[in-house]
């Protein structure tokens, strides 16, 4: 860890310079941390972070020595001084607001993929996998059913193979998206649920699909929690953590073979959830 003032920032590289021991250092910020952590930085900030590797970067002609930053614990503006940043406040906020809902629709989709060379495409939801619980994580009601994409040309060798998808199980089974559409609206407008997924892929494909089928959105941004974001806030990661990795790390579980199924990864979502709700509850 270290604790230092910032002497300037190069917003355009996401490079910031501090004097450590009388000699000028460069700390670079990745493409994610700099969309949320550059605005605040300026000179005469202090910066209290995790120092990374030092590596040799190429700027136009010049090869600097620079240190990466794993994560910053605060950020605090000195003239005047008002603090920017806290990684222990963002915690307790984290905390604040699982514990003030009563009610958590964890849901996942399964979805169309591109064939190997389709440019264009938009993936449609073809199983829908929930479950609806009060605040002390008890089940309400839970389901979990295919859906018929509105292209049927949607269904690939690609999509069936990376789904293990019975062909004749799904048409003999999949409903028409109109069911779904009723069946969230029924339970948003009796429970007002947070929506809890793992990654932005599921908000996006939901979102999306009321365009496709031409009808009124159900939700917005503000009504999902993205479990997997929250995660990575907390732990400081840089790089997206899995939601069987994080199930298995959470439950001393191993060599657990992940099955895409819409249901199974809502209910493992509900376990991570769990998991990380008491580890909030504890800090």
């Amino acid at each position: 860890m270290i604790r230092v003032i910032v002497l300037s920032v190069d917003y355009k590289k996401r490079l910031f310079y501090a004097i450590i021991n009388n000699k000028k250092y460069a700390f670079y910020l990745t493409n994610r941390m700099a969309k949320i952590y550059l605005p605040y930085l300026g000179r005469n900030v202090l910066v209290d972070f995790k120092v990374g590797k030092r590596q040799l970067k190429r700027y136009g002609q010049k090869l600097l020595y620079i240190y990466g930053v794993d994560y910053f614990n605060q950020i605090i503006s000195l003239n005047p001084r008002k603090l920017l940043y806290d990684i222990n406040l963002l915690r307790a906020d984290m905390k604040d607001v699982l514990n003030k809902y009563d009610k958590f629709l964890f849901i996942d989709f399964e979805m169309t993929m591109p064939g190997f060379r389709k440019r264009q495409f938009k993936p449609e939801i073809i199983q829908v996998g929930y479950y609806l619980v009060n605040k002390d994580l008890e089940v309400i009601k839970n389901d979990s059913y295919y859906l018929l994409p509105k292209n049927n040309n949607m269904i690939n060798k690609r999509t069936i193979n990376f789904l293990s998808l019975n062909e004749y199980k799904y048409y003999g089974k999949a409903k028409d998206y109109h069911y779904f559409y009723n069946d969230l609206e029924k339970i948003i407008n009796a429970y007002n649920p947070k929506l809890v997924v793992w990654g932005k892929n599921d908000i996006d494909v939901l979102q999306e699909s009321y365009k496709i089928h031409q009808k009124k959105a159900l939700t917005n941004q503000i009504m999902f929690i993205d479990l997997l974001k929250l995660h990575k806030d907390y732990y400081n990661l840089v790089n997206d953590l899995g939601l069987f990795d994080a199930y298995q790390r959470y439950y001393q579980k191993e060599n657990l073979n992940q099955v895409h199924d819409a249901k199974k990864d809502a209910y493992i979502t509900k376990l991570v959830f769990k998991a990380f709700k008491e580890v909030l509850d504890n800090h």
